[in-house]
């Protein structure tokens, strides 16, 4: 359900203004309204789209101003295309042209603006026609925030004129300041070690705001790509934006980095959040979803204030989506592309297009990701066998190279809050550079890490936090936690376990232990023979797992076996053009325990429906066609 509040005409008093804030965050390089996985156009996503809803918006309120809130420079075959092939060109970027074309007046950097390496980012940013703020970045750290030298500038004030309720002119100071996750330091080590430091969100807030003030700011905006967690949430610092609220001199939060919208009712039972007033902690706060879905309208009614300054005296906020068609039914009502967008991206798109067709070898068999969620995948084994093949050589000759070698993967498109059609889906015959991108879309760079039985068991427990309890005896129950994002539920390759979802769960979908008693893993063994708690293996599996990405608890460094700058997709194409051709048919790996009289129910992609008698050591059938697009399937312990 959406909470977002139509735009209705606001009357303003004498003293009155009229600003209106405009918002994008989590494009990921979805500029235009083409899937390049699946090589068709999609209504509902581009940022073409998105620029045809900030043109209206404009015109309905001159006095506007256009943010983003990070993570615009990844996250597509586009955006793989521009860092492997302009690192030596220094042509203008895309997404930057894109902006530009816009006319932003701000923007904030997310996580992933950093995963291509810094010296590909400065050379991204410097032509973009507006300003860039980054508070908690540093590359070099001084005795408080305030005393860093930031990697870009930590705020800026920007001077609006808006005319009052009177007619009169009036000259408003708008301050706007940048945050990323903290967390960035250790999900793009490779990339920043060394040569950033990241401080705690809040901390900064704390010691950069008083400064806006005596700088002029007379309203103050955060561009936090960060979003909303409880108090108690292990991801507190990640995603800040409730105790961000909480400091004096904000008046108005910018969010992103979850993928979700704000307001609405996912985050209704968060204390300090009213969903229907669109605030936290009072605060007027917005997040408009993700891949351009949705386009941030926040209309501010200001005065100013008997000591200075102005303050803002009401609000609403609408998020105002591209697309109202329905998923699956052939009925679409999307908005049309802008122009200005498609052709600055025009040159890259085609470039793009030619290049992710390269041949890199031949698969046998499809390979998907539909049922990646209850039962062995090849596609994920794929992957697991390009890591460990890689990491066992990389090994060779060094005093763990005795060690067996096990593999982590998980699947990053499975559905979820990006639709059904958010699946790989490839189909047998040639695979390319489009079908690396789809196996594993994201730069990831490759490690392995030294875990004991014990340890991989915990890990194994975290990851079973996708189930949904289920009670014996009952039929069609709900299987998976729709608060747990697919890319947290590995499999660990070379091992063989069981996971019975009828134990209450050992942690919570972010992360924190619910209680020490629970336990869902167990027969775990290695080939064939019982795992001992000391028993030592080598777990090939990425940077970002490592370091504790997903709720995970962060690998120690001395567990790490093996650092690299490998990106593991491209270990993945070596290791298929060294094959030539894929004929992989998925080895046992984990199994439900056996639940008699129980089924569970489950979605996945319509296209799953007709490969269900494809699924080894499951009994599957097709239930129903969901609203959001979806085939519900029914399965038996």
């Amino acid at each position: 359900m959406n909470f977002s509040h139509p735009s209705n005409e606001l009357h303003l008093k004498p003293e009155e203004a009229h600003i209106r804030i405009l918002q994008t965050s989590d494009v990921h390089m979805h500029l235009l309204a083409y899937d390049y996985f699946s090589a068709t156009n999609n209504p509902q996503i581009g940022l073409s789209r998105t620029a045809t809803l900030v043109k209206t918006a404009r015109a309905e309120v001159p006095n506007s101003l256009l943010f983003d809130t990070g993570d615009f420079l990844q996250g597509n075959p586009l955006g793989d295309q521009v860092a492997r092939h302009d690192k030596q060109n220094a042509k203008l970027h895309p997404a930057i042209a894109a902006m530009n074309a816009l006319e932003y007046d701000g923007a904030t950097l997310g996580n992933h603006e950093f995963s291509y390496g810094l010296g590909f980012l400065i050379d991204s940013l410097i032509s973009a026609h507006f300003p860039l703020v980054l508070a908690n970045v540093a590359r070099s750290l001084g005795h408080r925030p305030t005393a860093d030298r930031t990697f870009l500038h930590p705020y800026r004030v920007l001077q609006k004129t808006a005319r009052d309720g009177s007619g009169s002119q009036q000259t408003i100071r708008i301050g706007m300041i940048g945050f990323v996750p903290p967390q960035t330091a250790v999900w793009d080590r490779h990339a920043v070690e060394g040569q950033l430091y990241f401080r705690d969100i809040v901390e900064t807030a704390r010691d950069y705001i008083p400064r806006m003030k005596a700088d002029g700011a007379d309203l103050i905006i955060a561009l936090a790509h960060s979003g909303i967690a409880t108090p108690d949430d292990p991801q507190v610092q990640e995603n800040a934006v409730l105790p961000l609220s909480e400091i004096d001199g904000i008046d108005a939060i910018l969010c992103g980095h979850q993928h979700r919208l704000f307001p609405d009712s996912v985050f209704a039972n968060i204390p300090g959040v009213d969903i229907l007033d669109g605030t936290v902690n009072g605060k007027p706060a917005m997040m408009p979803g993700f891949w351009g879905s949705h386009l941030g309208v926040m209309d501010l009614v200001v005065a100013p204030k008997d000591s200075g300054g102005w303050e803002i005296r009401r609000h609403q906020t609408e998020l105002r989506p591209i697309y109202s068609g329905v998923p699956q039914s052939g009925i679409s009502d999307s908005i049309t592309e802008a122009p200005e967008v498609v052709t600055a991206v025009h040159d890259h798109h085609q470039l793009t297009l030619s290049d992710i067709e390269k041949p890199v070898g031949v698969t046998r068999h499809p390979l998907n990701t539909f049922f990646a969620l209850v039962a062995d995948d090849a596609s994920l084994q794929l992957v697991a066998q390009a890591q460990s093949d890689y990491v066992a050589r990389c090994l060779q000759g060094s005093p763990d190279a005795t060690l067996p070698v096990l593999s982590a993967v998980s699947p990053f498109k499975a559905g979820g809050q990006a639709g059904a059609s958010n699946y790989t889906d490839i189909g047998a015959g040639p695979l390319t550079l489009r079908s690396l991108a789809d196996l594993y879309p994201f730069p990831n760079v490759i490690c392995a890490v030294k875990l004991t039985g014990r340890e991989i068991v915990e890990w194994l427990e975290r990851c079973a936090a996708l189930f949904l309890r289920i009670s014996q005896g009952l039929r069609r129950q709900a299987l998976h936690n729709p608060d747990f994002p697919s890319y947290s539920f590995d499999h660990i390759v070379g091992l063989e376990y069981q996971i019975d979802p009828s134990q209450p769960p050992r942690y919570t979908p972010k992360g924190r232990i619910v209680s020490d008693e629970n336990r869902r893993i167990s027969a775990i063994t290695w080939r064939g023979n019982p795992v001992g708690p000391d028993q030592e293996f080598i777990v090939a599996t990425n940077s970002f797992r490592a370091s504790g990405g997903g709720g995970f608890a962060p690998v120690p460094g001395e567990k790490v076996a093996l650092e690299t700058h490998r990106q593991v997709r491209d270990i993945l194409g070596d290791y298929i053009r060294h094959l030539g051709t894929v004929d992989i048919v998925p080895e046992p790996v984990w199994r439900f325990r056996k639940l008699s009289g129980t089924s569970a129910q489950f979605k996945t992609s319509l296209n799953a429906v007709e490969r269900l008698m494809d699924i080894p050591r499951r009994t599957l059938s097709f239930d129903s066609l969901t609203e959001d697009g979806f085939a519900m399937i029914h399965m038996d312990f």
